[in-house]
């Protein structure tokens, strides 16, 4: 196994898998049909852990490095940018990966990937060409959703609870950069 995809949390990881399992029937990426996609992403529980250097699963895979893994991605929130502090907002996050990279200090091909919001933000716009999106937005103003959960978090798991897979519309364009990301990743793995 030559990479390895590290997310924040579970949710990010089911919805990863399910994106390269998509990638994968459209053959938008070649890897073997046994593949178990699990075995590529590594949850770190947070973005503060995520972005921890000295975080015990990075001394772990540290150890790795260059031997069995010679790719990562990491796929991260920005969070909002109201909350711009420690790690939060999009220049935040950027610079506080750029020391994790440097603190790591990892001789292998590293990239990024960074949602301008939070991934239920982004996951619940991309519903939006459904005729009853106007729906979920009088529910969320109706609930007073972002007064109490600001990420959207509950409407994209009452969406995901009621629509059957794929739950998104993976060709919407708002998709292609993470999907580019993570084609590239898998180009010349070693994985069958």
């Amino acid at each position: 196994m030559s990479l390895r995809i590290f997310v924040e949390g579970n949710d990010d990881k089911n919805f990863i898998i399910t994106l390269l399992d998509d990638l994968k029937k459209n053959s938008e990426i070649e890897i073997g049909k046994n593949i178990n996609f699990n075995a590529y992403v590594e949850v770190m529980g947070s973005k503060s852990n995520l972005l921890n250097t000295n975080h015990t699963k990075y001394k772990k895979i540290s150890a790795k490095i260059g031997f069995e893994i010679e790719k990562a991605l990491f796929i991260f929130d920005c969070d909002f940018k109201k909350d711009d502090k420690n790690c939060n907002g999009m220049k935040k996050s950027q610079e506080c990966f750029n020391n994790l990279k440097k603190d790591l200090n990892w001789n292998i091909e590293i990239d990024l990937y960074i949602f301008d919001k939070n991934l239920d933000y982004f996951l619940v716009e991309t519903i939006n060409t459904k005729e009853c999106y106007e729906h979920f937005d009088k529910l969320i103003e109706c609930l007073d959703v972002e007064k109490l959960k600001p990420n959207k978090k509950p409407i994209a798991n009452l969406y995901r609870d009621l629509y059957p897979y794929p739950q998104f519309y993976f060709k919407d364009d708002r998709f292609e950069p993470i999907k580019t990301k993570l084609k590239n990743l898998f180009k010349w793995s070693d994985n069958e």
